[in-house]
């Protein structure tokens, strides 16, 4: 289970055990719908999910939500804001799910080691691997945001997911209404905009089981841009 985050990619399990202790690492579980941590003035340690799932969500100031990102087991959060501090009001890791997290200092990360340990740069290397793959995830989280029409952005998402997943049909990663929230859109309108996809034969839509039709699906902005 610990084993299976990137972040310990090449690493065995009698290296991670050492590791854990030289970096003072401790693990913490938390209950569903717990707020994990709240970043206002950054946070100097990364989480790893061993197991559940979680939010980043961002709470606006008339209380709205949006989204940011959605992690499950073997990710890990908080490293860029480890790497970066920075002021990032109102930002909270909360758990979708019951989950269990481990924390390392980033300090212990990436100071140099008095045993002088092998997997310190390795560790080091698996860090800037993940945050590369989550520049990734983020860009492509942009070009869904940034479609003008609720109808885009649906249609954009169902696209890149299916992508992922190297198939027509596939499961959403959550509800339709935290889906509204991840989109930023209006879910009523979203819904509506569903409806619509369904009756025009571009979609089908079972609870969380999307399936695309290659035939049909042909919007007209990915004609002009790759979604």
């Amino acid at each position: 289970m610990y084993l299976s985050s990137g972040i310990f990619q090449n690493i065995t399990q009698e290296q991670f055990d050492k590791m854990m202790e030289c970096f003072q690492s401790h693990k913490k579980k938390y209950s569903a719908n717990e707020v994990i941590t709240t970043y206002d003035k950054g946070s100097s340690k990364i989480g790893i999910i061993l197991q559940g799932e979680v939010l980043i969500v961002r709470t606006h100031y008339d209380g709205h939500q949006t989204i940011l990102e959605r992690l499950e087991s073997g990710d890990i959060f908080g490293e860029m804001l480890a790497i970066v501090p920075s002021s990032v009001s109102f930002i909270q890791v909360i758990s979708a799910k019951p989950c269990s997290v481990q924390y390392i200092d980033y300090q212990c990360l990436i100071k140099r080691c008095s045993k002088a340990c092998p997997w310190h740069s390795l560790l080091v290397n698996n860090v800037l691997l993940l945050i590369t793959q989550k520049a990734v995830h983020l860009t492509e989280r942009l070009e869904v945001l940034s479609q003008r029409t609720t109808r885009e952005k649906l249609l954009c998402y169902f696209s890149l997911t299916s992508s992922h997943c190297g198939s027509n049909s596939f499961q959403l990663p959550f509800s339709l209404s935290t889906l509204a929230d991840y989109l930023s859109v209006d879910r009523s309108a979203m819904m509506r905009e569903i409806k619509k996809l369904k009756d025009e034969h571009l979609i089908s839509l079972n609870r969380r089981y999307v399936t695309l039709f290659p035939s049909q699906f042909t919007p007209s902005f990915l004609q002009e841009k790759r979604c």
